[in-house]
């Protein structure tokens, strides 16, 4: 193990977009206390697309010749640069602070034994006892060293994951999961808040729901490959562990975790939304956390139940129901709403289908909101698309055509309703594999379909985009319509 030591310029990075202000309650920043991380040698290291993101990609330059897992940088200066940062600090700016310690190592990772630098970090805070949230990640017993201290600090939380029950899945070693359940019980007995975070979900026992129960955690967090790496599973396919388990992007038994956790009883959370889950502690931290759909401004059309009509005539697409607490729509890190004026053959996904994108409808859309569609001139359908955290067959595809008096309403996979007012719903036929010679990511997708049916198709054009292949990802019409016949009848 190569370990450098390495002079930081700041130690809380600020966070405006990405996977950690997707949720209800979105961080503020994150910490890291070292560059790299030793379990990147062990199972996790895998999977992990930490080593894919700019703090690995651009680390320290003693650290170049090493790959993950095999170098690690100290950030020597990291709790003078906390002490300091936090000193500065107005209370009230303090109490707008929501910390998440870290996205790219873990903090008790074993070098910490020595070094002690995230036990120094944990001291800093615990001088404060004003800030709205902090919430430590990690998977190593190592942390219960530290329960005296974090039992005493109000808004700490441990998030201690623990992917399986199952021994077996540890394919490259890492902490073992039966002494990560005790030192998540031991956790709770000290007194420390803690949730448990499944990320990812691994294959796992029929009485792994029980045990995690049994734990006594306040909380739980359900995460998978597709909705938890911030590409939709793209960054886990350039990973190890998609060549070494095939089936590594099928949510199902994770959704069934989660369906059998919440019949138990006990606070669980699916992904963004679940770690953004944790209510604001303080009112400065809530005022400190306006409504970002406002922010956007350009003309957005986005109308928040106003008694104004809209106009005579016009498609109001509304989502979500009025009245519920106001928060980003959970469940799909892309989301869009397209006025579809051609098609163009060579992409699939939304670049083939031409025309402008409505601008209050992206991936930053709150719910509940209502939405005024634009009479642009030109377009002959307007096309609201989402793509979902869980499986392909849960994406959101509502084409629809201007029609006076009549209504279009669906239900996303989640729960959340969509319902557009004079309009007709049209259809997408489905494409059968092999279709002109198109690979499957055209001909397995909803918008490609939809486009060759409503525009049709020249019979030379052929696909511009980079490919990806992946037998097993559940693109069939099968699987579609089992997905929206199980939809049906909960």
């Amino acid at each position: 193990m190569q370990v450098i030591e390495h002079t930081a310029k700041s130690i809380l990075s600020a966070q405006s977009s990405g996977f950690l202000v997707q949720g209800p309650y979105p961080f503020t920043h994150t910490l890291s206390p070292y560059t790299g991380c030793q379990f990147g040698g062990t199972t996790c290291g895998l999977y992990c697309y930490a080593q894919l993101l700019p703090n690995w990609r651009y680390r320290p330059e003693g650290l170049k010749p090493t790959r993950w897992g095999e170098g690690i940088a100290v950030k020597v200066n990291a709790a003078e640069l906390l002490s300091d940062y936090l000193a500065g600090c107005t209370a009230a700016q303090r109490r707008q602070l929501r910390i998440f310690m870290s996205t790219t190592t873990d903090p008790y990772m074993p070098l910490e034994k020595q070094r002690g630098l995230t036990r120094r970090l944990v001291e800093v805070f615990a001088r404060y006892d004003d800030l709205d949230l902090l919430v430590i990640q990690t998977r190593s017993p190592l942390v219960a060293r530290d329960f005296d201290v974090l039992k005493h600090i109000p808004y700490a939380w441990l998030s201690f994951t623990i992917e399986s029950d199952d021994e077996a899945q540890q394919l490259r070693g890492g902490p073992a999961y039966t002494t990560r359940f005790k030192t998540v019980a031991a956790a709770v007995h000290a007194g420390v808040r803690t949730q448990v975070a499944i990320s990812p979900c691994l294959p796992h026992s029929p009485r792994f729901a029980d045990k995690l129960v049994e734990t006594g955690a306040q909380r739980f967090v359900i995460d998978t490959f597709t909705a938890g790496d911030g590409g939709g599973g793209s960054r886990t396919a350039q990973l190890p562990y998609s060549r070494l388990v095939p089936a590594w992007d099928e949510d199902g038994p994770a959704q069934l975790l989660a369906q059998r956790l919440a019949e138990a009883g006990v606070d669980v959370g699916w992904s963004a939304d679940g770690f953004g889950g944790i209510p604001y502690r303080t009112e400065d931290a809530r005022k400190g956390h306006p409504d970002r759909a406002h922010a956007q401004g350009d003309d957005m059309q986005l109308r928040m139940f106003t008694p104004d009509p809209p106009p005579e005539g016009a498609m109001v697409l509304t989502l979500g129901q009025e009245g519920a607490p106001r928060r980003p729509l959970p469940g799909f890190p892309y989301f869009w709403l397209k006025y579809v004026s051609g098609f163009d053959a060579r992409f699939h996904c939304a670049q083939c289908l031409v025309g402008p994108f409505h601008k209050g409808i992206w991936s930053t859309v709150r719910v509940p909101s209502a939405h005024v569609l634009t009479q642009a001139q030109g377009w002959r359908f307007a096309y609201l698309c989402g793509v979902a955290e869980t499986q392909w067959a849960d994406n959101l595809h509502v084409p629809v055509a201007h029609a006076l008096g009549q209504e279009v309403e669906v239900f996303t996979y989640n729960g959340i309703r969509v319902h557009i007012t004079n309009a007709r719903r049209v259809e997408i036929p489905w494409i059968d594999d092999g279709w002109q010679g198109f690979p499957r990511s055209y001909t397995t997708c909803r918008n490609f379909q939809f486009g060759v049916h409503h525009f049709g198709y020249d019979g030379a054009t052929r696909p511009s985009q980079p490919e990806f292949t992946n037998p097993k990802n559940g693109r069939s019409l099968d699987t579609l319509q089992r997905r929206q016949r199980r939809r049906k009848n909960q």
